[in-house]
């Protein structure tokens, strides 16, 4: 270790950054809510959930593939790090909301945000955009997902080949140091290379992406530029908008987005409280989160936060688990109509 590492506190970093939180920020999905949590192994090809997360000793284990170890680990494999940065980069990231921070230890538990700069990042879209209309494979991946093209220029989607984006930055005015600081590119590599590019426009500006991973051998699965995440899709709300569907996932969003369904994405089970806060003004909410045990209970949590009264669970029909695999599906939009149909008239 060096002499920089020796001088952090690593328990108390720890402490600070919950594994689960980290995980999840790595585009990772987690079931469940308790002790034990289960997702996809971003480390190897797989679809059983082999990742386990235990709360207890902040550790997490592959059944898989055989690997483990704590959130440093992690990061060191996620990123391909060594030791220093990733203490380095733990330090840089936001405190994990659910770590309960007391009077004694607030002043070393505080962290600078991340950089968020819309204009550099809305210059990166404009880039991503271009390589998407390049690419007829990543045109032909969000086709199979049930997005067309129409869809795509109009969610202002891109695909980052991994090639060319720091030269455009640079052309465009922004020097080295702010396309550093704003996560696009980390150790000489973009983030999102390999994948399919999803912006949250701001009145036209970007201000935060996430990318989901075109090839199976691109690790992560999903990426998103470090921070605190949004409710993806508000903005993009319509002013009086009778009803609204919450989504879990960055590509169930983009179905029903492609459909013109007026929705939101949750981008997890976790943060319900302030995604609760998010939506107090919408008059009718439908939840359409993954029929699993992690969805269920994050329904019926996010139920109760916002009024039974108004809110309805959709009931996704049996084999299909998740909204985004109805994208493939020939007659998927109204397939979800019905759904919508029906739990409107569910009574409670």
């Amino acid at each position: 270790m060096s002499a920089a590492s020796a001088r952090v506190d690593i328990p108390a970093l720890k402490a600070r950054h919950t594994l689960g939180d980290v995980v999840e920020a790595f585009g990772v999905k987690l079931r469940g809510r308790g002790r034990v949590r289960q997702g996809v192994c971003p480390f190897h090809e797989e679809t059983e959930g082999s990742f386990t997360v235990y709360a207890n000793t902040q550790k997490f284990y592959c059944f898989g593939c055989g690997l483990g170890g704590d959130v440093l680990d992690f990061i060191q494999r996620t990123d391909g790090v060594d030791l220093p940065e990733a203490i380095r980069r733990l330090e840089a990231s936001p405190v994990s909301a659910t770590v309960m921070v007391t009077p004694a230890s607030s002043a070393s538990a505080t962290t600078p945000a991340p950089v968020r700069d819309p204009a550099l990042l809305s210059a990166a879209m404009r880039c991503y955009q271009r390589q998407l209309g390049l690419s007829n494979d990543a045109q032909a991946y969000l086709t199979s997902r049930g997005i067309d093209a129409e869809a795509a220029q109009r969610l202002s989607l891109g695909y980052a080949s991994g090639r060319g984006l720091r030269e455009w930055l640079t052309q465009s005015g922004f020097d080295d140091p702010r396309i550093l600081a704003s996560g696009l590119v980390r150790d000489g590599r973009e983030r999102f290379r390999g994948m399919i590019v999803v912006p949250e426009l701001v009145e036209g500006r970007v201000h935060w992406i996430a990318g989901r991973a075109v090839w199976p051998e691109v690790r992560p699965r999903f990426q998103a530029l470090p921070g605190s995440k949004p409710v993806l899709g508000l903005s993009r709300l319509p002013a009086s908008a009778p009803w609204i569907v919450v989504a879990e996932g960055l590509f169930d969003w983009l179905v029903l987005a492609a459909w013109c369904f007026p929705a939101v994405a949750a981008l997890g089970t976790q943060g319900l409280d302030r995604l609760a806060s998010s939506l107090q003004g919408q008059p009718r909410v439908f939840l359409a989160f993954d029929a699993d045990q992690a969805g269920s209970g994050a329904a019926a949590q996010l139920s109760a936060l916002l009024g039974a009264h108004r809110v309805r669970v959709v009931t996704l029909p049996a084999g299909v688990g998740d909204v985004a695999e109805l994208g493939a599906h020939l007659n998927g939009s109204s397939i979800f109509l019905d759904l919508l149909r029906r739990a409107a008239l569910t009574a409670r």
